[in-house]
């Protein structure tokens, strides 16, 4: 898909090294955006990679997420389309394991790594986009916020505070033209978390990691299929670009029919 959907948009993908958020820089690119990429695993401040630069920044560091913003500013770069994929290892948490598995401590985990540093990325970009009078944030999401899923209490908690604090943003930033939109999708097999959550959530139930992705498939969504990260990027293009630009507060369901609404 290269249509030219983005053409003169500058996008900031967070997370940019994860699997998710490498297609979806790459997707924001062929559609002709000039992406900014960071992450937190970064050697040094920069690295090179095929798509571009890649530059460090922890987007739990209020501070540090300011001052990157502030370079914004101060070039007079446009901010049109901001994305934070950022994420913690899920094995850190327990995901995948029976609640009573689950400390406070890893509860808190990703309700941080996967929320709250959205609302830090979404509260320093608002002040930019509110000066153009536009722009778009994008909240990824899961199946995980509406199905209530067992052994996952942690990103279960955390998905839904996401889909939550993303009407709240767009309720109260619309008015000034920026766009706050969410991007639900079920497992996708290609991801390291679902690979791994596939081997945690099959144990449980005495099944491989490819019988419990069959067993998804099977059981949970009505198209019987899964989606790629590749599929999940081609979706935040179109929340970013103007075929969607009268859409807020909401999500594009991308669930293979796991959640039909």
């Amino acid at each position: 898909m290269n249509n030219q959907l983005l053409k003169n948009k500058n996008a900031l993908v967070f997370g940019a090294k994860g699997a998710t958020g490498l297609q979806v820089s790459k997707a924001l690119k062929m559609q002709g955006a000039t992406v900014y990429m960071s992450d937190i695993n970064v050697d040094g401040i920069v690295e090179e990679s095929e798509l571009g630069q890649v530059r460090k920044l922890d987007t739990l560091d209020e501070e540090a997420v300011l001052q990157y913003f502030d370079w914004f500013k101060k070039e007079d770069i446009n901010v049109d389309i901001v994305i934070n994929l950022s994420a913690s290892n899920p094995a850190e948490y327990n995901h995948g394991k029976p609640a009573m598995e689950v400390s406070l401590e890893q509860f808190m985990m990703p309700l941080k790594s996967t929320t709250a540093c959205q609302f830090l990325t979404a509260k320093a970009a608002y002040p930019i986009m509110s000066k153009q009078g536009q722009g778009v944030i994008i909240f990824i999401t899961s199946t995980l916020a509406k199905v209530g899923s067992p052994w996952s209490p942690a990103l279960t908690a955390s998905h839904a505070a996401t889909e939550g604090l993303l009407k709240s943003l767009a309720n109260e930033w619309g008015p000034e033209g920026v766009r706050v939109i969410g991007v639900r999708t079920e497992a996708m097999p290609d991801s390291p978390t679902i690979d791994y959550t596939f081997t945690t959530m099959g144990l449980n139930m005495g099944i491989s990691r490819d019988e419990m992705q069959q067993f998804i498939v099977e059981n949970k969504t009505a198209m019987k299929k899964l989606p790629s990260t590749e599929n999940t990027a081609n979706v935040v293009v179109l929340a970013a670009s103007e075929l969607a630009s009268h859409m807020t507060g909401t999500i594009m369901n991308q669930s293979v029919g796991h959640i039909l609404e």
